[in-house]
């Protein structure tokens, strides 16, 4: 457990910073946590760390046992990280038309990649895994993913806005433990609006369309997750491929904020909301190189947003 707690240090005081933007005419803020200056780059290690550390203070979990996961990316890599640290072998599943970085870099960390078509047959090969032996991390129904965002992200959010009065939170809704845990901190502390964002091929959360392949990976991974809490949301904001990309690109070229086309997706939302909004940067734009971000890519609304500054807090 002692190693545990330490390994918590890698993973916490992500920086937050101040997005001054002109939109339709009005100037105004988004506050933005960028989760890239974690230990493998995204959000997902603060939910792994905390995976791991109510799985050996339950004693459910050992050095040495084989870890399981099913992840389109992030959560995997934040796995086999922490997972190398305390001896535990993992296999990370993942549907094959994720970025080839995270492949790579799955790899990178020693772990088993086994690539499917979809994420159906993802959490069907993950079950024969789990009466093999393995302990499956679950990320989609495990609460230590919403506790790890209510207890490490959320406050280390709350403690630079404090003084700020936004009015909402804006989040993608992968796992939903993101939304979930620093949604319910921040709404009791602000009373705030929260806000889901969707991909405009995947409505899957509002029920409107079914699940189409998309360019947003790491949201809407093809199903309603269970930690995701319908009645702490207040709204939907549906985002396309090619906008998510061209917001990534542009806060890249014009703040050096390399984000990732979640994080693109996260911004945007938080601009049409037209509130004092705060979010998240899930991660960096170098797991994304080989992907459509690298392409130029010009949209009408996107154009209309004028980014002025960027301040960290």
């Amino acid at each position: 457990m002692q190693k545990l707690r330490k390994i918590k240090g890698l993973v916490s005081n992500t920086p937050l910073v101040e997005i001054k933007y002109k939109f339709e005419g009005k100037v105004q803020v988004v506050y933005a946590k960028c989760e890239w200056f974690s230990l493998t780059g995204s959000i997902k290690d603060k939910a792994a760390y905390q995976i791991f550390y109510d799985a050996y203070k339950s004693r459910t979990l050992k050095s040495g046992d084989k870890i399981v996961e099913v992840s389109s990316g992030n959560m995997g890599i934040s796995i086999c990280a922490i997972a190398n640290l305390l001896n535990n072998p993992a296999t990370i599943i993942m549907p094959k038309n994720m970025s080839k970085e995270r492949k790579l870099l799955i790899k990178q960390y020693g772990a088993t990649l086994v690539e499917t078509d979809n994420f159906k047959e993802a959490f069907k090969l993950c079950e024969e895994y789990k009466q093999n032996g393995y302990f499956c991390t679950n990320q989609f129904s495990n609460i230590s993913n919403i506790k790890a965002h209510k207890n490490i992200t959320a406050k280390e959010i709350f403690e630079k806005i404090k003084d700020k009065k936004v009015s909402a939170f804006i989040s993608g809704v992968g796992t939903s433990g993101t939304l979930s845990g620093v949604g319910e901190f921040l709404k009791k502390k602000f009373n705030l609006k929260i806000v889901a964002i969707e991909p405009d091929k995947a409505r899957i959360l509002t029920g409107k369309q079914p699940f189409l392949h998309h360019k947003l990976q790491g949201i809407s991974d093809e199903i309603v997750p269970q930690l995701y809490d319908c009645g702490l949301v207040d709204d939907f904001i549906q985002i396309t491929d090619n906008d998510a990309i061209a917001m990534s690109q542009k806060l890249c070229k014009e703040l050096s904020l390399g984000v990732g086309i979640s994080g693109g997706a996260n911004f945007l939302g938080s601009v049409l909301t037209r509130k004092k909004a705060v979010t998240v940067f899930p991660d960096d734009n170098k797991k994304y190189l080989s992907t459509d971000l690298t392409k130029p890519i010009s949209t009408s609304l996107v154009e209309q947003i004028e980014l002025i500054s960027v301040k960290f807090l």
